[in-house]
């Protein structure tokens, strides 16, 4: 129960709690592990060995006069051999033996030659690396960690480094004391981290399976870029025996390749590039093959060429998807969800940029690179397949929509059938009725009345007589007009006639109307047509009764020859038809308003069209030609005979 005037608690998704607790994990060991790093701490010297033949006898001349250098070693993607040699003072080897920790883990070869400092004695040989088969250091530990006795004189030490990977070393000397609380932090972290990377996995895989989402399955494939951290921390080769070095080497190449491929078919699926620019999403997907043909380089021994390669096309590649974010992100008015999905693979995409020419060499190299790398794969997985789910309700939820609304058009519709019914029904059942008043009152004209009340009076239920059949009439002509197949009695008759027919039906109190053959009176020439005259007597009324309703003087009809066409032009001397009406007049049931109609010829919106469809169904048309202050035209174009249509 809460409190007036008090907020509702704010309820988050388990996965942004996931993402909060991820991020709040510090970000690097214990303050008091303080090991002292070769670079930063340990000044070194570095000769290259090209031909890999150096022993250390022929390299420590020039090393010794080297310029000393202070930053991290990296090289990029070479095949040279390299040296390195520095030197721990007594100091930092004095009351108790230290472990020397070298990684990464992916070098091939590393070798250490140390004796003590000033002496001229034999060199003490330690091994590491992918390719040794040896034991990976003097401690059970994922990297090779070596002793170093205590030593009062301290220690020269060279280093020779050779690797078909990145040519990178990180070396830490640590204190027993201070390696096991930061081993034991680090371990730690790094089961959270694989944890949460399996949960996240199996979340996206199941998501996948049920919702057959294509962005799911993108999620689930940039998975294995868990496997690469995998191989990256060492897990791979210390975990698995015999094989695992071996694995690990080449699990670290060939997931390093198909990566950068996976998350550029994952940033396509999160902005939706197959729809919003296939261009776009085609460049992208040709990139994932170009980069994944390149796996095929490292069984040949080519990984640093295809490193290469890959780096420029994914450069190039990356910029494409930026440019395609900020246009999909304008495009969608830079909508939340939008931003988020496009934000994740791009945040990710710019981490490994920085992870890769940080390996190439082309940066100076950072340990944070590679941390902000690993978090950000695992960050945007979350992110994404949140914002996926999320995405998937709502379209469920308009899904839903669209099959009720479906389902309401259908109730729709059938009411509507079932009214044209009830109406066609009723209209035939007033046939009969209205047939016995029209011949009664012929009867009773033949009677002959000679009180001019009782003739006006004849006259007016003439008229609405004649109203109330024109208006069966239109009923039964839109029943025939909805049936599936409308079948037409089509017959050769006289158009002139059939016009003066029509017009008959409507009778305009107090006005006369004028037909005209090519503008001039008709003569006695029958001009013949091939129609149905039963349904264009209705049209033809139609029409003409409408022009009696919104004129103020009598219609004037005119039939000409234009081509393979017979047109009927029906002219009324109303006002026009308004601008904003003009595109309804031939809806089913719009009606003019009240004010524009005479009040004793209301209809119910079916005139024109039902004269339209008959038209149609004719192989013409009826449009409305003129519309202006003076008045409308209405323009008929029926097909002539089928043996004159030619001529």
């Amino acid at each position: 129960m809460m409190l007036p005037g008090t907020r509702p608690p704010i309820r988050w998704p388990a996965w942004m709690w996931m993402l909060v607790l991820l991020l709040a994990m510090p970000w690097s060991p214990p303050a008091a592990a303080s090991p002292v790093q070769l670079g930063p701490d340990l000044p070194y010297t570095v000769v290259t060995d090209p031909a890999g033949e150096a022993t250390p006898e022929s390299v420590l001349p020039a090393l010794r006069k080297g310029a000393p250098q202070h930053h991290i070693f990296s090289r990029g993607y070479t095949r040279d051999t390299f040296w390195l040699r520095f030197t721990l003072p007594p100091q930092r080897v004095a009351g108790g033996e230290h472990w020397l920790e070298l990684k990464p883990s992916f070098i091939d070869d590393v070798r250490l030659f140390l004796r003590p400092l000033g002496s001229d004695g034999p060199w003490r040989l330690r091994r590491a690396g992918d390719t040794y088969d040896g034991p990976i250091g003097d401690v059970d530990h994922r990297f090779p960690l070596f002793v170093l006795p205590p030593n009062d004189t301290g220690y020269e030490i060279l280093v020779r480094v050779a690797s078909t990977s990145a040519v990178l070393l990180q070396m830490k000397l640590w204190e027993p004391r201070e390696f096991v609380p930061a081993a034991t932090w680090e371990t730690g972290f790094w089961s959270f981290y694989f944890g949460l990377a399996a949960l996240s996995t199996l979340l996206a895989v199941v998501l996948a399976l049920v919702l057959r989402s294509r962005l799911l399955w993108s999620v689930t494939a940039i998975s294995v870029a868990y496997v690469l951290v995998a191989c990256v921390q060492g897990y791979v080769a210390w975990l698995i025996p015999v094989v695992g070095r071996t694995l690990q080497h080449y699990l670290t190449s060939v997931l390093t390749l198909s990566s950068y491929a996976l998350l550029l078919w994952l940033a396509s699926e999160a902005l939706q590039l197959r729809q919003r620019l296939p261009w776009a999403h085609r460049l992208l997907m040709a990139t994932c093959g170009v980069v994944g043909l390149l796996v095929l380089s490292v069984p040949l021994d080519l990984y640093g060429s295809a490193i290469h390669i890959q780096s420029l096309v994914y450069l190039s590649t990356s910029a494409v998807f930026v440019a395609a974010c900020g246009y999909v992100w304008w495009k969608d008015r830079f909508r939340l969800s939008s931003v988020l999905l496009g934000l994740g693979p791009l945040i990710c995409m710019v981490a490994s940029l920085f992870g890769l020419f940080s390996a190439l060499g082309w940066i100076p190299f950072h340990e944070q690179i590679y941390v902000v790398w690993q978090y950000s794969m695992i960050v945007n997985m979350l992110l994404v397949t949140g914002l996926a789910v999320y995405q998937m309700r709502v379209n469920h939820l308009q899904e839903q929509e669209t099959r009720q609304l479906a389902r309401a058009l259908e109730v729709e519709r059938e009411a509507r059938f079932n009214q044209r019914q009830f109406m066609g029904l009723v209209a035939h059942e007033f046939r009969t009725p209205l047939a016995i008043i029209a011949a009664s009152l012929q009867n009773l004209r033949y009677l002959g009345v000679s009180d001019p009340r009782q003739v006006s009076r004849y006259d007016k239920i003439g008229r609405a007589t004649d109203r109330l059949v024109q208006l069966t009439d239109n009923c039964l002509a839109d029943a025939r007009l909805d049936a599936s197949e409308l079948w037409l009695d089509r017959r050769r008759v006289c158009l002139l006639e059939l016009v003066t027919e029509a017009a008959s039906l409507v009778r305009p109190a107090g006005h006369s109307w004028t037909l005209t053959l090519e503008g001039r009176a008709p003569s006695s020439v029958q001009q013949p047509a091939w129609l149905d005259p039963a349904m264009m007597r209705i049209a033809l009324s139609n029409v003409i009764d409408n022009a009696v309703k919104y004129g103020d003087g009598g219609p004037r009809v005119d039939v000409s020859r234009r081509g393979d066409f017979w047109c009927i032009a029906i002219r009324d001397q109303g006002p026009g038809i308004p601008e904003e009406r003009v595109a309804e007049v031939f809806e089913r049931y719009r009606r003019g308003s009240r004010s524009e109609q005479r009040s004793d010829r209301r209809g119910v919106g079916l005139g024109l069209y039902v004269s339209r469809q008959i038209a149609r169904a004719h192989g013409g048309d009826l449009i409305l030609a003129e519309n202006d202050a003076r008045g409308c035209c209405f323009l008929f174009t029926l097909p002539l005979l089928p043996e004159d249509s030619s001529v």
